[in-house]
C-alpha cells in the first residue's frame, strides 16, 4: 500500500478518483433537456455543451467531494481489493494515491470552472440559471458536509432525487428556453428516480461501515433486507411513473421505449433479492443498475425528439 505522501497523483490516479462510471448520473438530465427543447425548436448548441460541460465538472467533484469527507470522516476505511466496485468510494485515499488535500484542490477547481459556466449562462439567458445552479450546487455540497450532512441523516437519498432529477433538468432546460414548466419538472422526475433507486442499492454494501461510522442514511435505518425491498419497490414505481407520462401525453409515445430495460431491472432485483446480505456478490446488481440509469435516461431523451 502506497503511504500517504505529498508525492504528486498520476492520471490514473485522478480517474480513478473521478468514478466516471457514475458520470451519466451528472450530465443526462441536461441531455433529457436539451432533447425536450431541440423538439420545440428552442434548442442552444453553445449553451448545451456549455451546461454539459459544467454538469460533468460538478459530478466529479460532487463524487470526489463525497469520498473524501467519507474518508476524512472515518466512513470509508476498506482497502481497494476489499471493496465493492460500485460502493464505499474510490480507493484513492485508503490507497494513498491521493490526500484530501489534494483532492479539495482539483474540487474546488471543477466547482469555479462549473460556477463559471453558469455565469456565461446567466449572461445569455438570464440570472434564473444562477438561482437554479445555487440550488443545485447547495445541495451538492450539503449532501456530505458539515454542519447539514444530509447523507449522514436520513435525507441524502431524497435530495439526490430532487437534485439531480427536478432541479438539473429544470436548469438543463432554462439554458435554452429563459423558463421552467411543470412538464420540465415531472419529466426529470426519472432522472431522480433513477438516481434515488442506485443510491439505495449502492448503500447496502456499505451498511457495516456506515453503521460503524454513525452515517445514518436510509439503509442504516430499515437495515438491508428492508432497504432491498424498497430498491425493488422503487424499480417497480420507475416504470410505473414512465408508463403513466406516457399515457398522461406528458411525454411522446416513443418514450416508452425507456420500458425496455425491464429486463435488466428483472435481473438487477432477482441478484439483490438473493444477495443483498453479500457486499461483493451483490456488486452485479450495483453494476445493472449504472446500466439501467444510462438506458433508461437516453431512452427517454429519444423519445423527446419525436
Amino acid at each position: 500500500m502506497k503511504a500517504l505522501t505529498s508525492e504528486r497523483p498520476g492520471f490514473q490516479d485522478w480517474i480513478q478518483a473521478a468514478r466516471l462510471k457514475f458520470l451519466p448520473q451528472g450530465v443526462m438530465p441536461v441531455v433529457i433537456a436539451g432533447a425536450l427543447a431541440f423538439s420545440e425548436g428552442t434548442f442552444n448548441v453553445a449553451n448545451f455543451i456549455v451546461a454539459f460541460s459544467a454538469a460533468a465538472a460538478v459530478q466529479i467533484g460532487l463524487t470526489m467531494f463525497n469520498d473524501t469527507l467519507d474518508y476524512v470522516y472515518g466512513t470509508d476505511c476498506k482497502p481497494i481489493d476489499a471493496k465493492n466496485p460500485f460502493s464505499g468510494g474510490s480507493g484513492v485515499f485508503t490507497c494513498g494515491l491521493i490526500n484530501p488535500r489534494q483532492s479539495l484542490m482539483v474540487i474546488f477547481g471543477l466547482y469555479l470552472f462549473a460556477l463559471m459556466c453558469a455565469i456565461y449562462m446567466a449572461l445569455d439567458m438570464g440570472w434564473g440559471v444562477m438561482w437554479i445552479a445555487i440550488i443545485g450546487a447547495t445541495i451538492s455540497i450539503l449532501y456530505s458536509a458539515k454542519p447539514l450532512r444530509l447523507a449522514y441523516h436520513g435525507l441524502g437519498e431524497l435530495v439526490m432525487l430532487l437534485g439531480y432529477g427536478p432541479v438539473l433538468t429544470a436548469w438543463g432546460y432554462f439554458v435554452h428556453t429563459g423558463m421552467v414548466s411543470w412538464d420540465v419538472l415531472l419529466i426529470g422526475v426519472i432522472p431522480g428516480l433513477c438516481m434515488w433507486t442506485m443510491i439505495l442499492i449502492n448503500e447496502i454494501p456499505d451498511y457495516e461501515e456506515d453503521r460503524a461510522a454513525g452515517k445514518r442514511n436510509l439503509t442504516y435505518r430499515l437495515g438491508p433486507k428492508n432497504a432491498k425491498n424498497l430498491f425493488i419497490i422503487s424499480l417497480v414505481v420507475l416504470y410505473a411513473y414512465i408508463l403513466a407520462l406516457v399515457f398522461s401525453g406528458v411525454m411522446p409515445p416513443l418514450s416508452a421505449i425507456a420500458l425496455g430495460g425491464i429486463p435488466l431491472a428483472v435481473m438487477a432485483v432477482r441478484i439483490a433479492h438473493r444477495y443483498y446480505d453479500d457486499p461483493i456478490k451483490v456488486a452485479m446488481a450495483n453494476k445493472l443498475m449504472v446500466i439501467i440509469y444510462s438506458v433508461t435516461t437516453a431512452t427517454v431523451a429519444i423519445g423527446m425528439l419525436t
